[in-house]
């Protein structure tokens, strides 16, 4: 079943589409329909890369963090930052 739906252009868009439709039955219809189709294709197909790719193009592994990484040693990094500032005399 078939609906119909209308809608107001504006000037150049309304040119572009006089351009790409084709005289006769469903020209502009047949246009539209597949500029939705292809968007539709786009939007849900293109979901981007997924972590695991954006790794490997990175040359990182994923998996467990560094030991270094800050985050795993905060505690121990801000100790190790408060006890230099009490041997300066800074704190």
């Amino acid at each position: 079943m078939a609906s119909t739906a209308t809608f107001r252009l504006d000037p150049e868009t309304e040119r572009i589409l006089r351009e790409l439709a084709p005289r006769g039955r469903g020209g502009r219809s047949r246009v539209i329909r597949e500029a939705l189709k292809a968007r539709w294709e786009i939007v849900h197909n293109n979901a981007g890369p997924t972590s695991r790719e954006v790794y490997a193009s990175l040359g990182i592994r994923p998996g467990k963090p560094r030991a270094e990484a800050r985050a795993r040693n905060i505690k121990q990094l801000l100790k190790e930052k408060l006890r230099a500032k009490r041997r300066a005399g800074t704190l």
